[in-house]
């Protein structure tokens, strides 16, 4: 809600009066003005959210004010954080998301609302009216005593209207620290366990994920609890295990227990299971079968398999306090939140504002919520009161984040004293690799420059690409000499290509629709823009994506993609500007042309999947080899291979006999890409000499505490 122009923000020490434009410390007025205070201001408005860069742009500079924008606006940042004592490394007040904006991360203690028309105060702050009163002369007491009256009526509904509607108060995080410094990739969207002072989760190591074991104090370092993954679930007396199991024979789950007291072998007991979760009691659990869908329970020795309830999809199981309700994620790739009676009762969905959650945690009375939710660009802590008195609004327990700043922060778990979250914490970054044939591995190229979706122009002199994690288009020379950037947030951009000429880049931008639930079919549009810089020129809107030019550069294949299985590929005339279907291409999608013209090939929807080639002299397609896990396709550039991801392989596919050659193992490579970073998706492309290409994922996983204070 707006910062009104008769209003009084007070945070920390600080005050800043809209009306007047003064910021004041503990009452004393600072020697600042102009730009910084405007900033501030813009900033004060959306408390806890992004402020773009543009945005403040279009507010501070007018489209025809000829300035150096990014110097004027970083000007303005550095005297405001001098002002308040604020650090860019560890803000208190403002953050920094680079390359695209700002936000205001402290606590607003409350607004104050002058008597010149009530302005809405900032969202969990009250407002409060200042009333003058007139002054005390004879003959008019009753009038006076009358206004001190009614001052004090306002001031009870104003107070009475807060009480009922304002959130409960939720703990704040107060202060961080790791746990771990193991530097491997940690399960950090399983919920950790927490038991007799240690903390349980599972990491990956040389020879395969593993459950760890670490102290909560962080004194010292984490060891493994077996060979085996995934451990799910501990039993409240801290007595036994639960873990699912790849079983190699069916291809699915098995749920195991083991003794922990003392430690035991894990022994069998239920096949053709996954996400088990201990009953109050001990003497059973529930578990997940079919596709994820159904929810069962079963006695502890697997005995008693009991159906309870049949939802769209059942991810990341966890039991209330007293044992009557089961929370759980739903399907990919929105998240939804779910809650069930442990009865298999009521399935519904709940959090219903928040549409990507990765599972939570109640604190160990019941009367806190918390859980991890993704924004789009980052997983945050986030908390709300399960508590709801009966003079409370329903509206009045709203989720409330926790946790800001650049890193990702995984599913948590509570201390039992309340005064701990426990989860994964990430630091995003990435190093883009090539594959070396003489070591048989992939090493840095061109520096290890944190960027992916690399594509390179016909010469081989330039090229495209996306930065990871910010998602912002960039051009450079291969020896990243002349960089220039070509977009700005929010767009975000994926799978640039460059056009023959070298003078476009065509690419599809991401951000449409709502990105927080991932729908890589949902308001995908198809932009070009010049490699010299420019505003980027809208081809395609809605549902189009992977554009990818012909060898003459006059037109653009796509896919035509409103949701899975529906797919098509199209060709669109950059001169007519007109689009055709491309005959009998209904279920393809991830089209690529040969650099020669002459093929296209796609991908079809079947099971296992298809790599189709369309040859343009024939009008026909045909398949090109199948596979049960295809992506990422690139041609060589000489257009007698097709380069694929197979599984956890890098293959190549003749055109002329259709010969599938391995070229390398990605078994135990950590890739990334933005966009689908979160799901641990990377991506493939090829270097000018035909290398394969990708993008190693450096960032820092490591298990943090978060100290919670209660007010």
């Amino acid at each position: 809600m707006p910062v009104g122009q008769n209003q009084t923000v007070h945070f920390g020490p600080f005050e800043l009066d809209v009306q007047v434009g003064e910021l004041r410390k503990s009452g004393l007025r600072l020697k600042l003005q102009g730009q910084p205070i405007q900033v501030l201001e813009i900033l004060l408005q959306k408390p806890g959210q992004l402020v773009t860069r543009e945005e403040i742009r279009q507010r501070l500079w007018t489209s025809d004010t000829f300035v150096d924008f990014d110097h004027s606006l970083n000007t303005a940042i550095k005297k405001l954080r001098q002002a308040l004592g604020d650090e860019a490394d560890t803000p208190r007040y403002i953050e920094t998301l680079p390359k695209r904006g700002y936000r205001f991360i402290g606590e607003i203690d409350r607004v104050e609302t002058k008597k010149e028309g009530l302005d809405p105060p900032l969202v969990g702050v009250v407002a409060t009216e200042r009333i003058e009163l007139p002054q005390s002369v004879k003959g008019r007491r009753l009038r006076h005593w009358r206004w001190i009256a009614a001052g004090a009526v306002v001031a009870m509904l104003a107070a009475a209207a807060y009480w009922v509607n304002s959130p409960p108060p939720l703990p704040r995080i107060v202060g961080s620290h790791a746990l771990t410094n193991t530097g491997n990739q940690k399960g950090w969207e399983a919920r950790p366990l927490i038991d007799r002072g240690s903390v349980y989760f599972n990491e990956a190591r040389p020879a395969g994920w593993v459950a760890v074991q670490a102290s909560t104090a962080g004194d010292e370092p984490p060891g493994s609890l077996n060979d085996h993954c995934c451990l799910i679930d501990i039993s409240r007396d801290g007595s036994e295990a639960l873990w699912h199991i790849d079983n190699p024979t069916t291809k699915v789950h098995d749920v195991w227990v083991q003794s922990l007291l003392p430690t035991g072998t894990p022994r069998l007991v239920i096949q053709d299971a996954a996400w088990p979760e201990w009953s109050a009691d001990g003497r059973s659990f529930f578990f997940v079968r079919n596709n994820y869908t159904e929810l069962y329970r079963a006695n502890v020795d697997g005995t008693g398999v009991e159906h309870l309830a049949t939802v769209p999809r059942i991810h990341k199981l966890h039991l209330s306090p007293d044992g009557s309700r089961i929370r759980f994620t739903g399907d990919f790739p929105a998240y939804p939140m779910w809650e069930v009676g442990a009865d298999g009762s009521h399935p519904h969905a709940i959090l219903t504002g928040h549409t990507d959650v990765h599972g939570g945690t109640w604190s160990s009375d019941g009367k806190y919520y918390f859980f991890t939710a993704w924004d789009g660009d980052r997983s945050s802590l986030w908390g709300i009161s399960e508590v709801r008195p009966w003079w409370k609004k329903a509206n009045a327990s709203l989720p409330q984040q926790l946790s800001f700043g650049p890193m990702s922060v995984g599913v948590p778990a509570i201390s039992k004293d309340g005064k701990q979250l426990y989860a994964i914490a990430t630091e995003r970054r990435g190093e883009l690799s090539a594959y070396d044939s003489k070591s048989g591995k992939f090493l840095p190229y061109l520096g290890g420059q944190s960027i992916c979706f690399v594509d390179f122009s016909r010469d081989g002199q330039w090229m495209a690409y996306v930065t990871y994690p910010e998602g912002s288009l960039w051009r450079s020379r291969i020896d990243g000499s002349e960089r220039r950037q070509l977009t700005v947030p929010p767009m975000a951009v994926f799978n640039p290509r460059w056009s023959p000429d070298g003078k476009l880049i065509a690419f599809t931008d991401v951000s449409g629709g709502d990105r927080r639930q991932m729908k890589y079919f949902d308001s995908q549009r198809v932009y070009a823009v010049s490699s010299d810089g420019g505003s980027p020129m809208l081809l395609l809107a809605d549902y189009f994506g992977d554009p990818t030019w012909s060898a003459d550069g006059k037109s653009i294949a796509y896919h035509y993609f409103p949701s899975p299985g529906k797919s098509e590929v199209r060709i669109l005339d950059l001169q007519s500007q007109k689009s055709t279907t491309v005959p009998a291409s209904q279920g393809m999608w991830s089209p690529r042309w040969s650099p020669d013209g002459k093929y296209l090939v796609a991908f079809a929807w079947a099971t296992p999947n298809k790599l189709m080639i369309y040859n343009f002299a024939r009008n026909t397609w045909e398949e090109l080899a199948s596979s049960q896990d295809f992506g990422w396709p690139s041609w060589s550039h000489d257009s007698r291979f097709v380069y694929v991801q197979d599984g956890d392989s890098v293959v190549r596919i003749a055109v002329v006999d259709h010969k599938k050659e391995h070229i390398t193992s990605l078994r135990g490579f950590r890739a990334t890409a933005y966009y689908f970073d979160r799901i641990g998706f990377g991506w493939l492309g090829l270097t000018p000499e035909d290398r394969p290409l990708t993008t190693r994922d450096t960032g820092i996983q490591e298990m943090y505490a978060f100290d919670l204070e209660y007010k």
